[in-house]
């Protein structure tokens, strides 16, 4: 890799530096890096696990941002989309006329060496979905590189360096990051109105598909959600070859006879151009995932993987971090936490709670950006809707200030009144975790929804049950 990287940078490379290295997606560039024998450092506002992993594989870890953190002798620096113009560290880098590129234009350096790229895309469910191809790949003895923004079970970390042609990534539309991806197996699990900071409309964010969709080349594959009417609109007229996955008939691989165990957990026969072709199991819950299965089936099987490993694969994955993941179970109270919120993801994600055999939901939301808060705040509610008992925190925000005529309480209030259910607005959490304790019964379910911070709440309140016993 290093000598692919040094022929596209144009310069030998001695050390890359990241600002904001602690972040999911940039510390997993910064280990492949370090596992391809590329030294490496970086700075973040705070330590965590990932900057404590990293610096134990050799990476020199700075926290906070300082111009003096940027080594004369570095050959590059990587910045995060969240990092200002007047960064310290990125006004010395260029003071000492060192090269300097965004996240995503590396990651899309970076699938430019590797012979297949595999870019999963989509409002929801990448995370997942490239996990399970990385899994099935790796269990098939493909042994892909990886890079996603989860921790994938199978390797316990968010990155893997295979000795294989893969590359498997998650292809991110904000900002049009996944434009600079180099991919030639592409997919499209579903589009939506989403990142309204960016986006003003849904017509902007499918134009940005379509141009995702339009880098596959004449030899290469799309995999997408065949039941969108939003998905296939996007593809009309393209060079390379459609793959269609879903529920409906009309798709190349579909999904029948779906069953649930009494954890949500489904079974079902996938038909692949008409023929009932194998029976799979998944270890993770609901129908939204049977959707994202299918999409890396249909993956798996064009890269030639056998249809009895795709199946043993899916069986024995148990998820990526932060999707539906069991924190813990106490006092008879199985607390899970998940990645949702976007108003389309807190609502499958409700529903695959209720395939749980459960007395009552308790849901823990943390809404993600005022924008988005604002702009989605009827269908936020109305996600919401099967929720015995529901705690707002605070909204979380770590990109924009509030300028938009929504407050902090507002969400648990207009829940409370139109779902007619007990709804709260708490800002601390600890109260958080007192008021779920004070109301939670053994038999109960408590889901800790949110993208930002709030899953700290799940491992609190686990702590704090068990104490209770």
């Amino acid at each position: 890799m290093k000598e692919k990287l040094e022929a596209l940078l144009g310069n030998k490379i001695k050390k890359v530096h990241f600002i904001g290295i602690g972040g999911s997606s940039m510390s997993g560039l910064a280990s492949i890096l370090l596992k391809n024998g590329i030294s490496v450092s970086g700075s973040d506002m705070k330590s965590s696990a990932y900057t404590e992993k990293l610096q134990a594989k050799g990476a020199d870890i700075f926290i906070g941002h300082q111009g003096s953190n940027i080594e004369p002798s570095c050959s590059l620096v990587v910045y995060t989309a969240a990092i200002s113009k007047d960064n310290p560290e990125l006004l010395a880098a260029q003071g000492l006329k060192i090269p300097t590129m965004e996240r995503s234009a590396f990651l899309g350096l970076l699938t430019e060496t590797f012979p297949h790229t595999i870019a999963v895309a989509g409002t929801h469910g990448k995370t997942t979905t490239s996990s399970l191809i990385a899994t099935i790949l790796y269990e098939g003895d493909l042994d892909p590189t990886v890079s996603v923004g989860g921790i994938i079970s199978t390797f316990k970390s968010n990155f893997h360096v295979g000795a294989g042609n893969y590359f498997v990534t998650e292809a991110c539309e904000y900002v049009d990051s996944f434009l600079r991806s180099r991919h030639n197996i592409g997919i499209i699990l579903n589009i939506e109105h989403e990142h309204v900071d960016y986006f003003k409309s849904l017509d902007q964010v499918k134009e940005s598909f379509r141009k995702f969709a339009e880098i596959i080349p004449s030899d290469g594959y799309l995999i997408v959600n065949g039941d969108s009417p939003v998905v296939l609109d996007v593809t009309k007229g393209l060079n390379c070859q459609i793959i269609k996955t879903g529920l409906g008939e009309h798709n190349d691989y579909h999904a029948k006879n779906i069953t649930y165990d009494d954890f949500g957990r489904p079974s079902y026969d996938v038909y692949k151009n008409g023929k009932l072709w194998q029976r799979f199991k998944l270890n993770i819950p609901g129908e939204h995932n049977v959707m994202n299965s299918l999409a890396a089936i249909a993956c798996a099987d064009i890269c030639g993987v056998p249809a009895q490993t795709i199946a043993e694969s899916l069986t024995g994955f148990s998820g990526a971090g932060r999707r539906f993941e069991l924190r813990g179970v106490a006092n008879g109270i199985t607390v899970v936490e998940d990645y949702a919120h976007h108003p389309t993801e807190v609502a499958v994600t409700i529903n695959a709670c209720k395939n749980y055999k459960a007395n009552n939901l308790i849901v823990v939301f943390q809404p993600h950006t005022f924008s988005r808060t604002f702009h989605f705040f009827d269908e936020i509610v109305e996600a919401l809707r099967g929720t015995d008992h529901l705690i707002v925190s605070d909204i979380y925000s770590d990109r924009e200030k509030n300028t938009y005529p929504v407050d902090h309480g507002d969400l648990a209030k207009a829940a409370g009144e139109r779902l007619n259910i007990p709804a709260k607005h708490i800002s601390d959490f600890d109260d958080i975790v007192n008021e779920v304790s004070s109301i939670a019964k053994p038999g109960d379910f408590v889901l800790v929804a949110g993208a930002g911070t709030i899953n700290q709440v799940a491992y609190k309140l686990v702590e704090h049950l068990n104490q209770k016993k």
